[in-house]
């Protein structure tokens, strides 16, 4: 399976082959939009690499987890 790597977008398909372990089932239009909102968020940690280095991204995840794990608690 291609898992977006480059410039394409995951087909339907193979966005549904991802999430099938859920048993949730999810819509066309749902399937777009959170395919789409991974490609942003991909985009986004892509610029980020590319403007600070990978050092800076790991710093920016260990620093989301901390912030997610504050959350849970």
């Amino acid at each position: 399976m291609n898992y977006g790597v480059g410039n394409t977008k995951l087909s339907l398909a193979e966005c549904r082959k991802a999430v099938a372990k859920d048993e949730i089932k999810y819509t066309d239009e749902e399937l777009i939009k959170i395919r789409d909102w991974f490609d942003n968020m991909a985009d986004i940690a892509l610029a980020i690499i590319e403007k600070n280095g990978i050092d800076n991204m790991n710093e920016i995840i260990d620093r989301a987890n901390l912030k997610s794990k504050d959350e849970i608690t």
